[in-house]
């Protein structure tokens, strides 16, 4: 269970606020570094190799002779390979044309200048098509794909290891995060833990100040210490209230403390609740979508003026909202 205390969260989330007024979203950008893209190529490699034998063995056997004889020739020659692929490796790091550099490299090795795309030999050809075939590789092959600007030719691979990524980070996300409270003791049935909500999309329903807070307070009308199941967002009267997330209307009613209220269940354990609403726009058992306006704001039941009651419960817990909306302040 990971821990923190409340004055550390409060401190997240303020610099957070902070960054959305300034106008910056976070996001997590993945790129392809040199090693990622040389394993690429090592791959792309050995699929074309493996074309050119499984190919070229039942349609060309006798080429498939001479390029054997001139692969041996080429292992028992004095090319120095270590000093060729070491060349190419410094200039792969220091971000020259990598097309360039596999020419120079492919010259040193075989004799023949030109890329290998260019070399008229036509087990290589074969290799360069069977490769790009299998691979989905551009018409000009593997080389032309290296050559292509960074972003067109990284995108497919940025887009699907992002989404793996997104995916195992809220699978592993901690279930309960443990803030550190030293005030009165909670109600059995509330907690100031963070837990995991587990639902695909929440909305601030309104946005307001905090005129008081989720935990123990002094009754602005009845007096006397009592314990607050969620927060005041204060709000002039007739802003739009939203759904936190998707759900369905669970019930709708009034009463002398509340007023006029609602309670959404979003499912997997979590339900969410509205009161002192100037009116309510939505019927029992409606389905609503996140964000959906679902009532109007205002200060009916036992307020001393206009303003949001909003709470938060998992599987039958009270939580504090604050660790899932945004506020003004307060």
């Amino acid at each position: 269970m990971e821990t923190m205390t409340y004055q550390e969260w409060s401190k997240k989330r303020q610099s957070r606020r902070e960054e959305r007024r300034r106008g910056k979203k976070s996001a997590r950008v993945v790129t392809l570094g040199v090693r990622e893209r040389r394993r690429l190529l090592q791959l792309a490699v050995c699929v074309a190799l493996f074309a050119v034998t499984l190919v070229g063995k039942g349609i060309f056997p006798q080429r498939m002779a001479e390029v054997s004889d001139r692969l041996l020739t080429l292992l028992h020659a004095d090319t120095d390979f270590k000093a060729v692929f070491s060349e190419l490796g410094a200039r792969m790091e220091d971000g020259g044309p990598v097309g360039e550099g596999l020419a120079e490299a492919w010259t040193a090795v075989f004799g023949v200048s030109g890329t290998p795309a260019a070399v008229n030999c036509e087990g290589m050809l074969l290799a360069r098509e069977s490769s790009r075939s299998v691979a989905g590789l551009p018409e000009n092959g593997i080389f032309g794909w290296l050559e292509e600007e960074p972003a067109a030719a990284e995108a497919p691979f940025v887009q699907t290891f992002a989404a793996h990524r997104t995916a195992a980070v809220e699978e592993e996300e901690t279930a309960v995060v443990a803030v550190d409270y030293d005030g009165p003791a909670l109600p059995a049935n509330a907690t100031m833990d963070r837990y995991a909500l587990g639902l695909s999309e929440t909305v601030t329903p309104a946005l307001g100040w905090v005129s008081s807070p989720f935990g123990w307070r002094e009754h602005p009308v009845d007096g006397g210490e009592k314990f607050h199941n969620g927060v005041d967002l204060a709000v002039n009267s007739g802003t739009a209230v939203g759904a936190f997330a998707a759900g369905t209307v669970d019930y709708i009613g009034d009463s002398p403390i509340y007023g006029l209220y609602l309670q959404l269940d979003h499912g997997n354990g979590v339900k969410s609740f509205y009161a002192h609403c100037q009116e309510l726009l939505v019927q029992q058992g409606q389905q609503v979508a996140a964000g959906e306006t679902v009532a109007l704001s205002g200060a009916t039941g036992n307020a001393t003026g206009p303003h949001l009651h909003f709470e938060l419960k998992k599987d039958g817990i009270l939580l504090n909202p604050l660790y899932y909306i945004e506020t003004t302040g307060g």
